[in-house]
């Protein structure tokens, strides 16, 4: 079962979906959904993450980005697709200098449109690229 656990975590869907969905959507503004979230999510393991977005939203729906028009990327590749409408985000950036074991978040809750990368048949999110008023 560990050897299963190690490899699902390594495929990019997978990994798109710890680190940035909360399908809960508790919409939380507070800072303790941050701090738990990052912990829980495994991004203050080695060091304090700086920065990350959770889409509070259904899974399907974030899922269904990726048959969406696509978007223009700065990198200039053509699997990144923005939302039609904003959607609900928690943003959490590191507070100041705080380091390990103690990382400190700051959360803001906000409706955004978000672009997300997709990749493989079918397509689904593998990168969360931006989020934008």
């Amino acid at each position: 079962m560990l050897i299963v656990r190690l490899v699902s975590s390594e495929i990019p869907e997978v990994r798109f979906k710890q680190q940035h969905v909360d399908s809960d959507y508790p919409a939380l503004s507070d800072n303790a959904y941050c701090h738990q979230m990052m912990r829980k999510k495994g991004m203050t393991q080695e060091s304090c993450k700086q920065f990350n977005t959770f889409i509070l939203e259904n899974i399907w729906k974030i899922w269904a980005l990726c048959r969406t028009t696509k978007a223009p990327c700065k990198y200039k590749y053509s699997n990144y697709h923005r939302s039609g409408t904003p959607l609900q985000v928690t943003e959490c950036p590191l507070k100041g200098n705080s380091q390990n074991p103690q990382c400190k978040y700051k959360a803001t809750n906000v409706k955004k449109h978000i672009i997300v990368a997709c990749y493989g048949w079918p397509p689904l999110p593998v990168h969360l690229d931006s989020s934008e008023s």
